[in-house]
């Protein structure tokens, strides 16, 4: 599929094609050059089944963009095991610290910072195939094989929600980049999972739109501002996806039962949050004194 939108430059395109056929061509093993000359390279699905049960039996947190950021002192998570998304890369600086894994899916995400991607050191970034053509792969990026097309069947049919138990063949997509932090987080092998700054609270956004991406307004701009951890995440102009909340919670409760069949816990750490899928926890009595678990 190509998934750029209308917005995404001309001139950029014919770039932006070749690195999708790029990403498609080094998804799977190939015969290819390597160093020492032409051998077997392997592909990134090779990569991903690599993390499979990385961090077993160690928990985890992901760290969405929610305002509730705002409340909780993240420095205990430097030494964690960390999952974040989209903006969140730009709290690294005052952080002093970045996340271990960086997602993104949304294409007008993606496609809005993608000259911000390239600079974004230190955490691995997974990105769907199909998002590919938007900016220059680096060796810390892996693509994932998330099925993108008109009428997806695993999204507006009774198909949905489908949950990945391996993450390397297909990651299955949702109304929020979160699910797939999830699918990542069970590929790894975490358990308990915690959520963090996911307020799942979208503000009057649901009621005055269906389910979409609309281009922020002027006078939208002060009801967007408190949806995440800054005022500045979103500018006037830039495109925003008004969420299916109820699809949303349908694919939560899905990763819920798959955690539990497979004796692993999520639990919701988040300070302000809306969502009550997951057990709630206190973010703070995760620590003691020290900051440690």
């Amino acid at each position: 599929m190509i998934a750029w939108t209308k917005k995404f430059p001309w001139h950029e395109r014919p770039l932006g094609y070749l690195r999708l056929l790029r990403a498609r061509h080094r998804y799977f093993d190939r015969i290819g050059w390597r160093r020492g000359g032409i051998g077997h390279v392997l592909g990134d699905q090779h990569r991903l089944v690599a993390l499979r049960d990385k961090h077993k039996g160690q928990r985890c947190f992901i760290i969405a963009n929610g305002p509730g950021l705002k409340d909780l002192d993240l420095s205990p998570l430097r030494n964690e095991v960390t999952i974040g998304c989209n903006g969140i890369y730009k709290m690294f600086p005052e952080w002093g610290w970045h996340l271990d894994y960086f997602i993104m899916e949304d294409i007008q995400q993606v496609e809005l910072r993608r000259k911000d991607i390239p600079k974004i050191k230190g955490p691995l970034k997974l990105f769907p195939i199909f998002d590919a053509y938007a900016f220059p792969a680096d060796k810390d990026t892996i693509f994932y094989n998330g099925p993108k097309v008109r009428g997806n069947l695993y999204y507006w049919t009774d198909l949905f929600p489908q949950f990945s138990r391996d993450f390397a063949s297909v990651v299955h997509l949702d109304s929020t980049v979160t699910y797939i932090m999830i699918q990542l987080a069970y590929h790894l092998g975490c358990d308990p999972v915690y959520l963090v700054g996911l307020d799942h609270d979208y503000g009057v956004l649901p009621h005055l739109f269906p389910p979409e991406h609309i281009t922020i307004t002027k006078e939208q701009l002060e009801a967007v501002k408190g949806l995440h951890f800054s005022n500045e995440y979103y500018k006037e102009g830039d495109p925003i996806g008004v969420p299916d909340v109820p699809r949303q919670e349908a694919a939560y409760a899905m990763a819920r039962r798959i955690y539990e069949e497979d004796g692993r816990q999520i639990y919701n750490a988040s300070s302000r949050t809306k969502l009550n899928v997951f057990e709630r926890v206190d973010y703070g009595s995760l620590f003691n004194s020290s900051g440690t678990e």
